[in-house]
């Protein structure tokens, strides 16, 4: 079987080679742990977001940027493919491994978390396990974390820490904005999740969303680039056949659409966990089954949405 941490080690060679031309940092802690800063206080880069972007999703996804016109303005759109997707994309890019102690507070996701297997219920269902000696993370954080951190995230791959790899980045930096854009495929792999569905039966998917711009708040970033996705992301999944889950796969479906998610953390006080789920979806799902041949869309894009969260007027 395919091990995602391994399978990323080049990814990481090449950001070490080029941590000049990148505009990021790397450094040993004092337990041998690697951190390897694309975002936090290093500037970061285009390059750089996107090899960050690779290793998130275990290798098992490539990244490109595309122009795109919505209205007048010209947008950049992250474009994306990827094999094997509940694998890349469940197992691996989704945010689902927490970080809150001592004053340091983070997300991890990547390849890291297959060996972690958090959270195990994911695991179960796409039937995946990754038991390489090497841990790789990526960490959405607003600090770099130290030993102790790292030193517990080496306990959880049952590893030592001079094993493990911590990409950084904050969400309002060049590279967290990258990864962000990214993650349409991955909306779309939870959301049928959510539903249901048996997520192992994608076999692969193709993706699109812009990428906001960076603000100097990460709450309004991370808003932007949710809005990028449920307003405007759009995502292309093989799947084995028709399945009447995916209509309401998309955030059309959600009874929260049309509020921006700027207006959706307020109501939550700022708690992810207490936004609408049905919210976490992309604008535009298309379909195509392999075994019948058949290939349906379902929601729409939403122009007005977009722009007005990037605080553009058309």
């Amino acid at each position: 079987m395919i091990s995602v941490n391994e399978n990323v080690t080049k990814y990481v060679d090449m950001l070490l080679d080029r941590e000049e031309e990148l505009s990021i940092r790397s450094y040993y802690l004092e337990n041998k742990a690697t951190i390897i800063d694309c975002g936090v206080k290093a500037v970061g880069s285009i390059g750089a977001g996107i090899l960050y972007a690779d290793i998130s999703m275990g290798g098992l996804g490539k990244v490109s940027f595309v122009p795109g016109i919505i209205g007048d303005f010209y947008i950049n759109f992250a474009q994306v493919y990827v094999d094997h997707p509940a694998i890349a994309c469940l197992g691996c890019q989704k945010p689902g491994w927490k970080f809150k102690a001592d004053g340091f507070a983070g997300t991890g996701y990547g390849p890291a978390r297959a060996i972690s297997q958090k959270p195990k219920a994911i695991y179960t269902a796409i039937n995946y396990l990754d038991d390489a000696e090497t841990a790789i993370v990526n960490i959405e954080t607003q600090a770099v974390p130290g030993a102790k951190e790292l030193d517990y995230i080496a306990k959880q791959c049952s590893t030592d820490p001079e094993c493990v790899v911590a990409l950084v980045a904050r969400p309002n930096s060049i590279v967290g904005s990258i990864v962000n854009g990214t993650r349409v495929v991955e909306w779309a792999m939870n959301r049928l999740f959510q539903l249901g569905y048996d997520v192992k039966d994608v076999s692969s998917a193709l993706g699109a969303c812009p990428v906001s711009a960076i603000k100097p708040e990460e709450t309004d970033v991370v808003g932007a680039s949710f809005d990028s996705i449920a307003y405007y992301g759009m995502a292309n999944l093989y799947i084995k056949s028709r399945d009447d889950k995916c209509k309401d796969a998309t955030s059309m479906s959600s009874k929260s659409y049309g509020k921006s998610f700027s207006v959706l953390l307020k109501e939550s006080q700022g708690d992810y966990s207490r936004v609408d789920p049905t919210m976490f979806a992309p604008a535009k799902l298309m379909v195509n089954g392999i075994l019948d041949g058949s290939f349906e869309t379902y929601g729409k894009l939403n122009a007005l949405m977009l722009l007005e969260s990037y605080g553009l007027k058309r």
